[in-house]
C-alpha cells in the first residue's frame, strides 16, 4: 500500500473506531477492514444517478465509511486550498458533536443515511421513492396536475438551482391516465429524490418524465421546470439576475395541441 493509501486508510480506520465501535459492538477490526474493502470495489456512478443503479447491495454501515473517506478527501483539498483545518470556524471537534466543515460538506454531498432527503446531493445514495399506485376504474382521462418544490445541484459547478430563489419559479407534473391513477402524496418525495444529484436542468427534466411515466404506465407525461434561478449564474460568473430558464419534456397525448395548451396555462 502507498504511502497516500496508507495514510487514508488509517484516518478512515481512526474515525470509524472512534465513532462506531461503541455504538455498534459489532464494529471489529475485521468488519472495518471489509467495509473498508467494499468500498474500494463499489463501481461508480454518474452525479446524476443513484448508488443502487449500479452497487444493488449498498448497505448502511457502507454509507458511514462513504461519508468518512469523503470527508477525509475534503480535508486534502483544505490542505489544497491552505485553509487552516484548527480554524474554530473549520474545525472538527467530534468530543462537541461538530464534525467539522468538510464533515458538513461530507454529509450535504452523501447525506446523512439511507433515508435522507434533506441534503443536496443525498439523492445520489438514498434508497429511491416509490410512487404507489392504483387501477384507473373510472377510466378517466382526465389530465392531473400538480405543482412541487423542486432543489437540485448544477453537475458542473455543485451550484444549487432551486424554486425557492424566485417567486416566478415553479414545477408542474402532470399526467393523463391509462389503466393506473397515482398515489399523489409521494409525488414532491419522488421528485426531490431525482433532483437531489447532480443534474443540467434540461437532463433533470426529462428524468422526471421517465420516472412519472415508469410509476404511471403511461407516456401521457408532461414536466416543466419553470423561470428557474440558477445560483451559479446569479452568484458568480455572469452574476445574472435572470430567473427565466425553462425546460419542459412531454410525451402521448399531450403532443396534441389541446393538451399542451391546458398544461402550459397550468
Amino acid at each position: 500500500m502507498d504511502y497516500a493509501l496508507k495514510e487514508q486508510f488509517d484516518e478512515i480506520y481512526k474515525k470509524v473506531i472512534k465513532e462506531y465501535i461503541k455504538e455498534r459492538t459489532y464494529f471489529n477490526n475485521e468488519y472495518i477492514e471489509k467495509l473498508l474493502k467494499d468500498h474500494s470495489e463499489l463501481k461508480d456512478f454518474k452525479i446524476n444517478e443513484n448508488v443502487f443503479d449500479k452497487n444493488p447491495h449498498y448497505y448502511r454501515d457502507l454509507h458511514i465509511v462513504t461519508r468518512l473517506i469523503t470527508q477525509f478527501n475534503m480535508e486534502m483539498v483544505f490542505k489544497g486550498m491552505k485553509i487552516d483545518l484548527n480554524d474554530p470556524n473549520v474545525k472538527e471537534d467530534r468530543d462537541e458533536g461538530n464534525i467539522g466543515t468538510p464533515g458538513r460538506l461530507a454529509k450535504m454531498w452523501c447525506g446523512a443515511d439511507l433515508h435522507d432527503d434533506r441534503e443536496l446531493l443525498g439523492g445520489r445514495f438514498a434508497v429511491p421513492v416509490r410512487l404507489a399506485k392504483f387501477p384507473n376504474e373510472s377510466k378517466s382521462d382526465i389530465p392531473i396536475f400538480k405543482k412541487v418544490d423542486l432543489t437540485a445541484v448544477c453537475s458542473h459547478h455543485l451550484a444549487p438551482f432551486s424554486t425557492k430563489f424566485s417567486e416566478n419559479s415553479k414545477v408542474v407534473i402532470g399526467y393523463i391516465p391509462d389503466e393506473y391513477v397515482l398515489g399523489i402524496s409521494k409525488l414532491q418525495r419522488v421528485v426531490r429524490n431525482i433532483a437531489q444529484r447532480g443534474w443540467l436542468q434540461e437532463d433533470l427534466t426529462k428524468a422526471i418524465y421517465d420516472e412519472i411515466s415508469k410509476a404511471a404506465e403511461t407516456k401521457n407525461v408532461y414536466v416543466r421546470i419553470e423561470n428557474m434561478k440558477h445560483s451559479c449564474e446569479f452568484l458568480r460568473g455572469a452574476l445574472s439576475e435572470s430567473d427565466g430558464f425553462t425546460s419542459e419534456y412531454y410525451g402521448g397525448k399531450f403532443k396534441k395541441k389541446k393538451y399542451l395548451e391546458n398544461a402550459r396555462n397550468q
